[in-house]
């Protein structure tokens, strides 16, 4: 018994020390690449914490036993390296033009926010002379092309509602909103979750450190890709299922759901789980979440929600989202089998192929074994085949992809541990 309590003493001390180094690693790069204060340039005393919190951690994790330094340092390195990029970043962008530094989703929202506040739908208006036209957008091949953006709000409604949370205080008190404060608080509360969530602490830090520091996804959350308002609502949904608050989950789902059309694909895998464990009431209320979000966006103009949120993506609408990416519209493009980037494909036909060849064995697989890191992988798989065989597959796809399935290897091993 001694000699396996060593041992794992010894696995979690190897473990810190590799998230030590790993740590370093990580946000090194990210600190010389951009700038950490909204100042003329980095300060250097900056620097100087950040290499003490790092080296601290290196050596704390070899040769002591104390945790609240070693958290000190983590949490205080991210917050240096991200959470002080985030805000750079955010402050560049209101002190000189809209469209600096910052994706188009970002500039969409707001200006469908504006919509909103002035009594105008935002799925059914455009959005030429709103910021979002003076993005510079270049179709697949390289080429500047006209933003398809410009025609659609392709975000459903939790998207566009939450962030008025956000809006008012921040006009009020800083006078400027960027709605990359949402995802900056929406990261703060992913990490806690994880942080929590896991039984064995140093796969946490590393869920946490992949989660926050990842080279796939940094550089779009700093400029605001949508994925990552995903998060906190997904991860959050997956950790009440864990602990077993099935009404508090089937809520964050619902709302999951209503941020970003990512998450419908897990849906099926969501219900089996519930049923498998007999837990099918909570449904009523995910049903509720997703019907209040969704139905006054329907009963405003039921063509222009439904355009916008589906039809504009799977290419069914005048002004579709074109073939792009690195999927297999591409490839098939590449090949010659499409000849134009704009066009109609029948992209559903190998989606359904895919989806329920996915969905046939992953069930065999929930079914065998019912645990909240299978759902999660469960999902990663289909997601991925059938976003792979969408009209695109975008580098920010292939990044979030990354997170969902650090998290379900991750959350696996924590529960074989």
């Amino acid at each position: 018994m001694e000699e396996v309590k060593s041992l794992g003493y010894n696995e979690n001390m190897n473990l810190a020390a590799v998230n030590a180094i790993l740590l370093f690693a990580l946000t090194v790069p990210l600190v010389m690449k951009y700038r950490i204060l909204p100042t003329e340039g980095t300060p250097y005393w900056l620097f100087g914490v950040l290499f003490i919190l790092l080296i601290t951690n290196v050596l704390v994790s070899l040769f002591s036993k104390a945790d609240r330094v070693r958290q000190v340092c983590i949490w205080g390195s991210i917050a240096i390296a991200l959470g002080g990029v985030l805000w750079t970043s955010i402050v560049d962008r209101a002190r000189t033009a809209p469209a600096l530094g910052v994706h188009d989703i970002i500039l969409q929202q707001e200006a469908a926010m504006r919509y909103l506040i002035e009594g105008k739908n935002p799925y059914k208006e455009t959005y030429f002379g709103t910021p979002v036209e003076s993005f510079h957008y270049a179709d697949s091949t390289g080429k500047s092309a006209l933003n398809p953006a410009l025609y659609h709000f392709v975000m459903p409604p939790w998207y566009l509602v939450f962030p008025f949370l956000f809006y008012f205080p921040a006009t009020s008190i800083l006078g400027f909103f960027d709605g990359r404060m949402v995802l900056g608080a929406g990261m703060i509360v992913t990490l806690y979750l994880l942080w929590r969530w896991f039984r064995n602490k140093e796969l946490g830090i590393l869920a946490v450190l992949l989660t926050a520091l990842s080279p796939a996804t940094v550089d779009y959350f700093i400029e605001g890709r949508s994925d990552g308002f995903v998060l906190p609502w997904l991860v959050g949904a997956l950790f009440a299922l864990d602990r077993k608050k099935w009404f508090l989950s089937a809520v964050l789902m619902g709302l999951s759901l209503m941020s970003k059309q990512t998450t419908w694909i897990i849906l099926p895998y969501y219900i089996g789980f519930l049923w498998m464990r007999r837990r099918l009431s909570p449904l009523a209320v995910l049903v509720g979440i997703v019907a209040l979000l969704s139905v006054p966006f329907l009963l405003w103009d039921s063509r222009a929600f439904i355009e916008s949120t589906i039809l504009y993506l799977s290419g069914n609408s005048a002004t579709s989202y074109p073939v792009s990416g690195y999927g297999l519209g591409m490839v098939l493009y590449e090949f010659g089998f499409i000849r134009d980037l704009g066009a109609y494909y029948p992209f559903i036909v190998w989606q359904l192929v895919v989806s329920i060849a996915a969905l046939t064995l992953c069930f065999r697989w929930i079914k065998k074994t019912t645990t909240v890191s299978i759902l999660i992988l469960t999902y990663s798989i289909t997601l991925f085949l059938f976003w792979y065989t969408s009209r695109y597959f975008n580098n920010s796809h292939v990044a979030f992809l990354s997170w969902i399935f650090a998290l379900g290897v991750l959350r696996y091993l924590d529960e074989k541990s």
